[in-house]
């Protein structure tokens, strides 16, 4: 249980965080009675599975405590609880190819830069685009699963039979629902490494950004593009550092309970509102180009 004083500042802090939220809600047509209904659902959820006693039974008077909702509600949703829907867009074929190909050798070099890889190979060990499908583990025709690639846009067929791998990360240009799903994850991950990081200050996780708050609108199509770079860069690195320890790819990695390990990168920009007052302009500016961290 967090102290007064910081249980204030956490409230404040998750209300800035759902200015964005809100502000999408009511865009997309979601009332604050479908909101409020969705909540209190995820409430009782939450309470259900993680805030059990040793040894007792979760009763709807427990729930009621530790949630805030009236027992008669907590009866309400107990009957009609719905099973949880999470539709997990990294699990996709498509992905699955992508992060193999980018795994390393044979089909990338060693900092994940995918290779051109032709469609078949002469001998059954040298690198080709088949064998990468069938290292996968999917039933599916190598040339089914060719013709999704190129219909989705991230890779290229050569007429000489060669396959190039246009794009290195797969977030369907048309698929608003595979994106949406990330909107679920995502920002559940980044909130989940904070609040680690607060409550084991001796075992912080990687949290780093970089903010600049007076770059010109001019420059931003080069920052764009840069930062797209650099941040691609990052994620060969990262992808080809994760499958080395991944038991799925690599039998001799080590071995203990499954863990899902995520690294993450992204880009924001705002425009800046200008101060009220060369006074208020000076009260809490971070220094420019400062790295903020949480620990």
């Amino acid at each position: 249980m967090l102290p007064r004083a910081l249980k204030e500042q956490f409230v404040a802090a998750i209300e800035r965080m759902m200015r964005p939220v809100v502000r999408q809600l009511i865009a997309y047509g979601v009332s604050y009675p479908a909101f409020s209904r969705i909540v209190k659902q995820v409430y009782f959820d939450v309470a259900q599975r993680e805030f059990t006693l040793p040894f007792k039974q979760q009763t709807d008077s427990r729930l009621s405590l530790v949630t805030g909702i009236h027992r008669k509600e907590i009866a309400q949703l107990r009957r009609h609880r719905k099973a949880p829907q999470t539709p997990e867009v990294e699990d996709t074929l498509v992905t699955h190819v992508i992060g193999r190909w980018m795994a390393g050798p044979p089909y990338a070099a060693a900092d994940g830069t995918p290779r051109r890889l032709p469609y078949e190979s002469e001998g059954p060990d040298a690198p080709s685009f088949a064998r990468l499908v069938r290292e996968v583990g999917t039933d599916i025709p190598v040339r089914s699963v060719l013709d999704e690639l190129l219909r989705v846009g991230v890779v290229n067929f050569r007429g000489d039979g060669d396959v190039i791998l246009v794009h290195e990360a797969h977030i369907p240009a048309g698929d608003a629902a595979g994106k949406l799903t990330l909107l679920g994850s995502d920002p559940a991950e980044l909130f989940s490494t904070i609040v680690h990081n607060i409550e084991h200050p001796d075992a912080p996780r990687p949290q780093r950004k970089v903010v600049y708050d007076n770059i010109g609108a001019e420059a931003l199509p080069e920052v764009r593009a840069a930062t797209r770079r650099l941040a691609e860069e990052f994620i060969r690195r990262a992808n080809s550092l994760l499958a080395s320890y991944d038991r799925d790819r690599n039998p001799q990695a080590a071995g203990g309970q499954r863990t899902r390990v995520v690294l993450a990168a992204h880009y924001f920009e705002e425009e800046v509102v200008p101060p009220e007052s060369p006074d208020h302009a000076k009260v809490d500016r971070p220094a420019p180009g400062r790295i903020r961290r949480s620990q």
